[in-house]
């Protein structure tokens, strides 16, 4: 079998089934079998890709022309002898020419870089054919080929699937010397798909015999370029949720509660109790007065926040579909952060080094850090399904204490979470479909730590004794809770469909 090679064609484009020369390929009608007569076929493997289809036909003239041998020597007829040898070598000649025919092909490929989801994909293929039987080659031509584009769709353990993702089959009605072939693929959803095999199929010049021969294209061959990466998503966020983010703190004078980096605008916004180191300047007296507690004005700030975002793959997402709503979410946030000018950190859990990732992280190509690393990242990634079934969601927990956040010096920490609700929506084009809902939370940029000691605190627990059984609880507790990641925190937006990123 010869090793295919990623090329590039040198003809034109050309539409679906379509090839550019002298040797035009046309779309099969896949309804019933190809060359199939309607009995029954056996196939029989024979080594290095090829494979031999036995039907009743070929039964049929072996027991013609031995019947006509038979029948001959009782007559003691030449024609009859004659007549039974041209039975004989038609069926020789028809098992033998199909496979020289095929084994002077070869194949080489060319596919896309890069794929949006829910789009078709072109694969181009060439076949070469080779004269190995020098002249003789030209005695026998190579016609009536039909070639098929099996592909692989990556699973969760970040093998090749054993489903497989079959463009529609080409005819070749002749081929001449090299020819390129188009094979547009199904709608692909985000995903790494693997090109596993080119197969042809002929049973030129009789139609006795059909052969079959099958080229090997996927990454365990060696071809590591026989791969479509198929991104997630980009959806438009107008980024109306950011006001409710917190500014970033200032590292220096921790007892200032309103210190933050983001400059301060006289946007008026809402109220709020006085905290320890709010400037009396700030104190609105009438709502002081009506609620008889100190209340201090909050302002919008100047510039919009940063974020960073969290993916926690080990949430407990009800469907594949919730799964992929969040990673377009997730997408689409990245991109909104860097359209504001500042490009958001992805975060995973687990992380992109552990155990539980090396398989689907194993070719990830290396490219610096911004929004193509982000995509090869978001193209790979899987639910992680090992987590103890006794996991918690965002309805199940109470929410962590967001004013305890305050003193972390950090950007604000964006996660999407996914509810347990089902809701049925409509879809124009697509009528009433049942949706599952998520939610954009802002949790703790130190959700992984037990506890966070207060600023002037650190130091409290070297000067007292240390209750160990507690301590072993604690660290139980912490464990459980990295593997699980946030399952709290406050909701800035709430997403039911891809409808509804335009208004997020």
């Amino acid at each position: 079998m010869p090793p295919a090679q990623a090329g590039s064609g040198t003809g034109s484009s050309m539409g679906p089934g379509m090839s550019s020369g002298l040797a035009p390929g046309r779309p099969l009608d896949t309804s019933t079998p190809f060359g199939s007569s309607g009995g029954r076929r056996l196939k029989v493997p024979v080594g290095f890709g090829y494979s031999v289809y036995l039907e009743g036909r070929q039964f049929g003239m072996l027991v013609v022309s031995v019947g006509l041998y038979i029948f001959a020597a009782v007559v003691a007829s030449e024609w009859i002898y004659l007549l039974s040898a041209a039975f004989l070598v038609a069926l020789i000649l028809g098992f033998v020419l199909p496979f020289f025919e095929l084994a002077g092909l070869t194949a080489s490929y060319s596919l896309p870089q890069e794929v949006a989801p829910l789009e078709t994909a072109t694969i181009k293929v060439n076949i070469k054919r080779q004269l190995k039987l020098g002249p003789i080659s030209w005695v026998v031509p190579t016609r009536a080929l039909r070639m098929t584009v099996n592909m692989l769709k990556r699973s969760t353990d970040g093998l090749p699937s054993d489903v497989t993702i079959a463009p529609d089959p080409v005819y070749i009605d002749k081929l001449e010397s090299s020819e390129w072939y188009s094979f547009p693929t199904p709608s692909l959803k985000r995903g790494i798909y693997y090109l596993d095999s080119i197969e042809l199929t002929t049973c030129f010049p009789f139609g006795i015999v059909w052969w079959s021969r099958s080229v090997k294209l996927n990454k365990d061959a060696g071809d590591a370029d026989a791969s479509i990466t198929v991104y997630p998503n980009v959806l438009s966020i107008s980024g109306n949720f950011l006001y409710r983010l917190t500014g970033i703190v200032s590292p220096m004078g921790h007892a200032t509660s309103t210190s933050v980096i983001t400059h301060q605008s006289s946007s008026f916004r809402s109220v709020r109790e006085f905290r320890s180191g709010d400037s009396l300047r700030h104190i609105h007296w009438a709502s002081t007065a009506r609620q008889g507690k100190m209340l201090v004005r909050e302002f919008d700030s100047e510039t919009l926040p940063v974020f960073d975002i969290l993916l926690n793959l080990r949430a407990n997402y009800r469907s594949p579909e919730q799964f992929e709503l969040t990673v377009t979410l997730i997408n689409s946030l990245v991109h909104l952060g860097h359209s504001l000018g500042h490009m958001p950190r992805l975060i995973l859990n687990p992380s992109t080094e552990s155990a539980d990732l090396q398989a689907l992280m194993a070719d990830l190509p290396h490219v610096p850090p911004g929004l193509a690393l982000t995509a090869e990242i978001l193209a790979r990634v899987e639910p992680i399904t090992k987590v103890a079934a006794n996991r918690k969601t965002i309805e199940e927990e109470d929410p962590t204490d967001f004013e305890t956040w305050s003193h972390v010096n950090d950007r604000p920490l964006l996660t999407v979470l996914p509810t347990s609700e089902k809701i049925m929506k409509y879809s124009p084009g697509k009528g009433d479909v049942v949706c599952q809902p998520v939610e954009v939370v802002e949790v703790s940029p130190n959700w992984q730590d037990e506890s966070e000691p207060l600023p002037g605190m650190e130091n409290q627990n070297s000067e007292k004794g240390v209750n160990f059984k507690s301590a072993r609880g604690a660290s139980t507790k912490k464990s459980e809770r990295n593997e699980i990641g946030p399952t709290g925190g406050m909701v800035v937006a709430r997403v039911e469909s891809e409808g509804d990123f335009d208004g997020l």
